[in-house]
């Protein structure tokens, strides 16, 4: 058996890729020796909750599951590593070990290989790097640091954070940090209040076991501006008051379906509540109510009415809406007439900016369908701009010239998936991309379109789909690298 660090208590261990926290430090009655009272990640590597013959040694946090059991410290337990001790094995560079070759294999043959020293040199220099990814590596403490005033950008995610403090400890090395990501770590216990240190952007996604008052306090604490909570099984949100600085909140793919302690932000700008598919009606308007909102992301949600979609035309500031995806709107141009003719202000709507030219026939052919939809908003205000609605044909013909159907292949090696879409013809290449992003789940791909008997590349993102002559009946493939 190996011997117990001193610092056991409350550390994330891994044994044989099972991560837990360990609860209990000492002896067992009956056995001899010390053992390690660990709550386990996975519920099935536990054997109790924490008790042997009637007697409790610890307290499982997930309550009503046997997560808990007893082992002994022995050499596969895996206790992860200092900060100090990661930066080293991912930056620092032995001058002896550096072998810079003197040319390089390229597409074209032998490349003369310039500076390659010099970079592994300045990349070896921990007190120099502004930006500092030590990722998925076991990193449980700051351990013995200096401060290291150069770096803005630290990423920590998925390692073996458990502790706020330990995190204040970290950032107090840091005191330049701008941007901080402890996603997927296992945080809990006491909160760090953040007093002198200030953080702008923070990324605590994947992260089940903390709950909003915690994170929304941290943040407060830190005087956070831009905040990202996803993939977190959050369901309530509580109070916001430390988050007066707050501009930038993304809390995608939880289970929310009340954000009504989010709209006294003051400074809130951006909100993304994409995935939350309980969220299913946008709150009633209240003045003060989200008095900065720009853009609102609700895709992927259980938005279902369209009395919620006339509520964001109440909003001050919005001008950028994301719809997609929801049982409210469909793929066909109708829905994106709705739209634009219930929001006067919407300026970009599911990544596509609403030039003045289509703003002008969405609302006129919006007219055309309130002659067959009762109790549409607006209707007097647009009467009045483009007068009464006549020629509906015409008009819904003007509309389908400017969309294209087309068949997206998303081709993974040897398969391929095909889906149909009807795509503005004025889209630009790069909102193509976010288009099929969302499809193939990557960004990693080329795109190109059937042009004869060849493929032509849209390899340039400012382009219009019309440019490369994207039409009706278009066959355009995403092939992932």
């Amino acid at each position: 058996m190996s011997p117990v660090p001193a610092n056991a208590l409350g550390r994330w261990i891994s044994v044989n890729g099972d991560g837990g926290i360990v609860r209990y430090v000492g002896p067992v009655d009956g056995t001899s020796g010390t053992w390690l009272g660990v709550e386990w990640a996975n519920p099935e590597r536990g054997k109790h909750n924490g008790s042997k013959d009637g007697k409790q040694y610890f307290t499982c946090k997930s309550v009503g599951t046997n997560s808990g059991s007893f082992i002994r410290c022995v050499d596969r337990i895996d206790w992860g590593q200092t900060l100090l001790d990661a930066a080293r094995s991912r930056y620092i560079i032995d001058a002896t070990e550096i072998s810079t070759p003197s040319t390089i294999d390229g597409r074209r043959g032998k490349i003369e290989a310039v500076g390659f020293d010099k970079i592994a040199h300045e990349q070896s220099d921990l007190l120099g790097l502004p930006v500092l990814g030590l990722d998925s590596l076991g990193v449980y403490e700051l351990g013995p640091c200096g401060v290291m005033a150069n770096v803005h950008s630290l990423s920590l995610a998925r390692n073996y954070l458990t502790g706020w403090q330990r995190v204040g400890d970290i950032l107090a090395a840091f005191p330049n940090v701008d941007t901080l990501d402890i996603s997927a770590n296992h945080i809990e216990g006491p909160l760090f209040l953040g007093a002198g240190v200030s953080v702008h952007t923070l990324r605590v996604d994947s992260s089940p076991g903390l709950t909003w008052t915690e994170v929304s306090g941290f943040a407060g604490g830190v005087g956070v501006r831009s905040l990202s909570f996803g993939w977190s099984e959050l369901s309530r949100l509580e109070s916001t008051a430390a988050l007066d600085l707050l501009e930038d909140l993304k809390l995608e793919y939880n289970h929310l379906s009340d954000i009504t302690s989010l709209a006294s932000l003051p400074r809130l700008r951006s909100l993304s509540l994409r995935g939350n598919s309980e969220f299913t009606e946008f709150p009633p308007y209240h003045e003060p109510m989200f008095p900065s909102l720009e853009s609102l992301h609700l895709g992927h949600t259980g938005l279902s009415q369209w009395l919620s979609v006339d509520r964001l035309g109440q909003l001050p500031t919005l001008h950028t809406v994301y719809l997609a995806h929801t049982p409210v709107v469909s793929e066909s141009h109708t829905s994106r007439a709705m739209v634009i003719g219930r929001l006067a202000n919407i300026a970009k709507l599911d990544g596509s900016l609403v030039s003045p030219e289509e703003r002008t026939e969405m609302e006129r052919y919006y007219l055309v369908l309130s002659t067959q939809v009762e109790g549409l908003p607006r209707l007097p205000e647009l009467i009045a701009k483009h007068g009464k609605p006549r020629g509906p044909a015409a008009i819904e013909a003007k509309i389908k010239s400017r969309l294209a159907q087309v068949s997206i292949h998303v081709v993974r090696g040897s398969s391929e998936e095909v889906v149909t879409k009807s795509l503005l013809k004025s889209m630009l290449v790069r909102q193509l991309h976010l288009v099929v992003a969302r499809l193939a789940k990557t960004r990693d791909f080329q795109l190109y379109v059937a042009s004869g008997d060849h493929w032509t590349p849209l390899d340039c993102d400012t382009r219009e789909l019309s440019f490369y002559g994207v039409e009706d009946g278009s066959i355009i493939r995403a092939v992932l690298q």
